[in-house]
Order: structure tokens, then C-alpha cells, then sequence
């Protein structure tokens, strides 16, 4: 059984617990915005003119201009042509990925992939398939195999999901292979990137950049085709989720998508801090820079070498036991990282989920990584 933890007061990384002062190790505002004085101050002026509730569903009287703007942006910030918001990124793999698929199609997902992703592909009556995680020859195969599987001559559609970023394992999906693999074989590729967008890449596009999938040219600057989705509540600083792509995409998503119809739109505040946090990420890139650095030093403290390495950080102890004892043990060391155990994760593979942000110091890099390393070996 869970229980939730009441934060009592928060300031950047650092949060009152229990009458406590703790550092985060487990927020997902990886670029610091969620506090930003930019961003408040458009939330506050947004709410003064257009009221704190959107106060309908986007298909009534919830589409203000704001949200317009919001869309456009990101439509523009992604080089795609259009692009539509949800509530939030949960609500936005429901929505997408049930205006896609039916019983006539199947769906191949990645054995490690999110419980919103999970959910949306058994709701949306396609057959599921899993494939063991970044293996981009086991989803070849599985396509292979499905290309005539039904009597009538196939799946009307068949659609590959991942992640960008693995939100607990902290790797990258092999995206350029798994597009390779997608185009051959006739699929569709789907990209959760809610950890990897605006945070990674040269330019905070996400995943697809790091992976060489965006093309810097004057003339054509953009992903490569995918059906990209991300949420605006992790290195954004705001909350909600949204998709971006072609036209037709959009127009499909805004007339199926369930999540879409029904739902109240997004709060006008945050939309307008969203939009403001774009302006944030082109003008101010010291914050992906800064989380940059953080990520190498954190990496190199706790001695995790890898080709792939983000600002997720998975501390694998085995046992919920284990996990729930190096937590507590950190907690009476300032540093506040709760155990993630089954189901969240794997059976045997309970762990601490750190994630560094680009508002964390050096020196509570090199706390947590002395304090960590002392307390892993205690329990070993």
C-alpha cells in the first residue's frame, strides 16, 4: 500500500517535509520552469483577463485564443503542421492512440513502456502485442509476422508504440531503427517523448533530435515523420500533454479522440504559461545547458557509465524491502527519493527513480552521490 506525502512548502529542489528542508531527487521539472517568475507572471495576467477554469470542452466555448496560440506554437516549435492539446499527457495517449486504432488493427508495444500507453492500447480493442524493450529485431519479426494475419488480408493497421525517454529506466528507444523498421514494414511509428522533449537535443526537440531524426535547414527543419506526442508538464514547467503532426492528424484527433470531445479544455493560466515557457526554452538555453552539465556530473558521482544516459537516473536495489530502507535512509541525509516498486516496475526491480534538474547545485550533486553510495553499500 501507498501513501501519499504532503509537501508543506516548495522552492526550486528544495521542499518542506514533515517539518523537514529535503532536496528533490523526484520531480520532473527537469529545466527549473515551474517556478520561473516569467512563467507566474503570465499565469497571473492570464487568469485576470480569461478567469481560472477553461469552463467548457474545446468543441463548445473552452477553445480560447490562448489555446490557439499554445497549438500553434508547438505545432511551430516541432516543424509539423499542426498540433493539439490535452488536459494532459495521460488523457492525450488515451485520446490518440483510441482515435487510431479499433479491432481492426494491432498495436506492438515495448515491454517497459508507461501505464498511460498500456491502457490506451487495451482500450482501443486492437490486438496487443509486446516486445521486449528497445529490441528493434523482435518488433521486425513481429511485423513480419502480422503482415497477413488476418483471413481478410492483414491488419487495417499496425501501429508500433515507445517512449522517447523511459521515464524509469532513464534510456532512449532506438528511434532511427525503429523507424527504419517501421517504413519497411508498412507501420506507424508512435513516440511518447514526455521525459525527452524540450529538455534533450540541441535545441530541446526532444528525442528524435538526439537521434539525428531532425533536420537543421533553412528550408526543412523538422522531425521525421511520426506520430510524436509529449506532455508539457515535465521540462516545460506547466501541465498537460499534447500531439503534433500533419493536418489530417489533428483533424482526426480533434473529431475521435474521446479525451479530446469530453474533457474541459486546459485552465487558461497554464496555457498561458505554457506558452510563455516556449519563449523561456529559445531565449534561455542556460537552463538545458545547466541540466546538461547536471546530468554528466550526477553520472559520473554515482559512476553509471552509459552510451545513453539522461536525467533520469533508476537506483535497481531487487526488493520493495530494499528500496523502502534506501529511501528512508536517504531521507534522514535531506534527500527526499521515494521507492518505485511493483507494479510501477517490474517484479525484482524495485528501485529509486532519481532525476536531476538543471536547478540542482554541484554540491548537492556530490552529497547525493556520497550519501547514495554509503547507503547502497549498508544494505548490500
Amino acid at each position: 500500500m501507498r501513501t501519499l506525502t504532503t509537501v508543506e512548502a516548495v522552492d526550486g529542489v528544495t521542499a518542506t517535509i514533515e517539518g523537514r528542508r529535503l532536496v528533490l531527487w523526484c520531480t520532473n521539472d527537469y529545466l527549473g520552469l515551474s517556478q520561473h517568475p516569467r512563467l507566474i507572471q503570465a499565469a497571473s495576467e492570464a487568469a485576470r483577463r480569461w478567469g481560472v477554469g477553461a469552463r467548457a470542452s474545446r468543441l463548445l466555448a473552452g477553445s480560447t485564443a490562448l489555446h490557439r496560440q499554445l497549438e500553434e506554437r508547438l505545432a511551430s516549435f516541432f516543424h509539423a503542421e499542426a498540433a493539439a492539446a490535452f488536459p494532459s499527457g495521460y488523457l492525450a495517449n488515451l485520446g490518440i492512440l483510441g482515435a487510431l486504432l479499433s479491432s481492426d488493427d494491432i498495436v506492438f508495444i515495448d515491454r517497459l513502456a508507461h501505464a498511460s500507453l498500456i491502457d490506451a492500447c487495451r482500450l482501443s480493442r486492437a490486438r496487443l502485442r509486446v516486445f521486449r524493450h528497445n529490441d528493434t529485431g523482435h518488433v521486425s519479426t513481429l511485423l513480419k509476422r502480422t503482415a497477413t494475419a488476418r483471413p481478410t488480408g492483414g491488419y487495417h493497421r499496425r501501429v508500433v508504440v515507445t517512449e522517447g525517454v523511459f521515464s524509469m529506466e532513464g534510456d532512449r528507444a532506438p528511434l532511427k531503427e525503429l523507424l527504419g523498421v517501421t517504413r519497411r514494414e508498412g507501420a506507424l511509428l508512435y513516440v511518447d517523448d514526455a521525459h525527452g522533449a524540450f529538455a534533450t537535443g540541441a535545441t530541446g526537440r526532444g528525442t528524435p533530435e538526439v537521434e539525428g531524426l531532425v533536420r537543421h535547414t533553412a528550408s526543412a527543419d523538422r522531425h521525421e515523420p511520426m506520430i510524436y506526442m509529449a506532455t508539457l508538464g515535465k521540462a516545460l514547467g506547466c501541465q498537460g500533454g499534447f500531439v503534433a503532426g500533419s493536418s489530417s492528424l489533428i483533424r482526426l484527433i480533434q473529431n475521435r479522440a474521446r479525451s479530446f470531445i469530453y474533457e474541459t479544455a486546459q485552465s487558461p493560466p497554464v496555457v498561458a504559461a505554457a506558452c510563455e515557457a516556449l519563449d523561456v526554452i529559445e531565449q534561455e538555453p542556460s537552463h538545458r545547458e545547466a541540466l546538461a552539465r547536471n546530468v554528466e556530473r550526477i553520472h559520473q558521482g554515482l559512476r553509471k557509465a552509459s552510451d545513453t544516459f539522461t536525467h533520469i537516473v533508476p537506483i535497481v536495489v531487487g526488493t520493495s524491502r530494499r528500496a523502502r530502507e534506501l529511501s528512508a535512509s536517504l531521507f534522514e541525509q535531506g534527500i527526499f527519493a521515494p521507492a518505485i516498486r511493483p507494479p510501477t516496475v517490474p517484479e525484482g526491480t524495485a528501485r529509486l527513480r532519481l532525476s536531476v534538474t538543471a536547478l540542482h547545485t554541484e554540491e548537492q550533486i556530490d552529497h547525493l552521490a556520497h550519501v547514495l553510495r554509503q547507503a547502497v553499500s549498508r544494505i548490500s
